[in-house]
């Protein structure tokens, strides 16, 4: 019986991502310890709330309650139940006592323990190896040498490894479900790949513009066949609300949702420099220095939000293509939004280096821009703040080593204006994407 011929490509390949895959987790891991952004904490007493009153728990996540419940801020929890399920289970094995908060004569402090860091990290830094397969999975049919680029250029992304291992925010999680839905789809699975990326919304909503492209692609396929699209609809649909089932036992917990998933009010955002909106971050800086009231687009911001995605379906309704599609989407979202936190351009960069092999160069071009501002983020700023600010014993070593690669920019202006070059690249990418579109359709007559 003959042995089936081995694939030295395919073999090569696997071993090279491997090493990606262990050299940039080897980062990750070596900084997570000694750093966090106030989320985490945060986290803690989501969790504890969670533990607390499992079925209730909506009606207790509007921050009102942040004194009583013990969280250290009086943010509200805005987002699904699946992450609050997973920190209720890491708080449990990590146990009591992991953050403390108090006020003494220098001002408030909120500590959080290694143990803790390290217990939620662990999900984020997981999700982007997760990620890096995917992207490197669903590329290598046109390429193993540009699925392994594209993996390293998520991996190795400066923004990306903020996020997940030196903040510590939760979009990855978001992300690696709507990638694996995606894969699904694109393979033929189409059920459980509508089914999870309707699941990746009750991690984060803030990945809704892109499951309605996806949406409206099956809708553009099966209108003609009702039933098919029935069955995908509902896929979606149950992978979204399976996640809240539990609480149907109390559906007053329930009924609070949809205020807490309104988010905050728009209004003026500071820090500035958190702000990646370069429109919200100018018109803030503007109100800042002159008192101007400025506040007409983040009133209206839902406006320009919908007339953004109608733009993008017709995009999709013209070019057919999905990957391509999906990063547009996700731009609109981040072009109108009135704050775009650091954290939001994670998914960005995944998505627009996703369809990159589908365009020419000079649209590669234009689709790749929107990637620079964000990478550049974490250089600038004084990232190794969050080494110290809620470590109780930071390692100070660590601290002058992040701030040997950083330029420790403390001025609000040059990240108003790397936010305005954010923003206007996003819609350049939008206007390049909509005009090859209608030059397609007279084209095509």
């Amino acid at each position: 019986m003959r042995r089936p011929k081995s694939n030295p490509g395919k073999e090569r390949s696997f071993y090279v991502l491997l090493v990606i895959l262990l050299l940039s987790l080897s980062i990750r891991l070596y900084i997570a310890p000694y750093s966090t952004g106030s989320d985490i904490p945060q986290f803690y007493g989501f969790a504890g709330t969670m533990l607390r009153h499992p079925l209730d728990f909506y009606s207790y996540a509007d921050g009102e309650h942040w004194e009583e419940e013990g969280w250290p801020y009086g943010w509200p929890y805005v987002y699904g139940p699946v992450l609050v399920y997973l920190l209720a289970l890491l708080r449990v094995i990590v146990g009591d006592g992991a953050v403390k908060f108090f006020w003494d004569s220098s001002g408030y402090h909120v500590f959080a323990s290694t143990s803790w860091i390290m217990a939620v990290k662990s999900l984020f830094i997981i999700a982007d190896a997760g990620i890096g397969i995917l992207l490197y999975l669903l590329l290598r049919k046109k390429s193993e040498k540009l699925a392994l680029g594209v993996s390293s250029l998520y991996l190795f992304n400066p923004m990306v490894i903020y996020v997940s291992s030196v903040y510590g925010m939760f979009d990855g999680l978001a992300l690696l479900p709507f990638l694996l839905g995606l894969y699904f789809v694109e393979n033929g699975r189409k059920n459980l790949g509508y089914g999870l990326i309707g699941f990746s919304l009750a991690v984060k909503h803030t990945i809704i513009f892109p499951a309605l492209v996806v949406l409206w692609d099956e809708l553009l396929d099966k209108w003609k066949t009702p039933e098919a699209l029935k069955k995908s609809l509902g896929s979606f649909v149950a992978g979204t609300a399976i996640p809240f089932l539990p609480f149907l036992l109390k559906p007053a917990s329930l009924l609070e949702i949809p205020d807490l998933l309104q988010g905050m009010k728009p209004d003026y955002t500071y820090p500035i420099v958190y702000n990646l909106n370069g429109i919200v971050s100018l018109l803030t800086f503007v109100h800042e220095i002159s008192g101007l009231n400025t506040l007409f687009y983040m009133r209206h911001w839902v406006i320009f939000s919908v007339l953004a995605l109608i733009g993008v379906l017709f995009t999709h309704y013209r070019l057919r293509n999905l990957r391509v599609s999906i990063a547009l989407a996700y731009a609109a979202f981040l072009l109108t939004y009135w704050r775009v936190n650091t954290q939001y351009s994670l998914p960005l960069i995944a998505f627009l280096l996703l369809a990159l092999p589908e365009l020419d160069w000079p649209s590669r071009v234009v689709m790749f821009l929107p990637t620079v501002p964000p990478t550049l983020w974490p250089i600038m700023f004084p990232t190794s703040f969050w080494f110290h600010v809620h470590i109780e014993h930071p390692n100070w070593n660590m601290v002058k080593l992040i701030d040997r690669f950083t330029l420790m920019i403390f001025d609000t202006g040059p990240f108003v204006v790397l936010s305005v070059l954010f923003t206007l690249s996003l819609f350049a990418l939008l206007v390049w994407m909509l005009a090859l579109s209608f030059e397609l359709r007279r084209c095509n007559g």
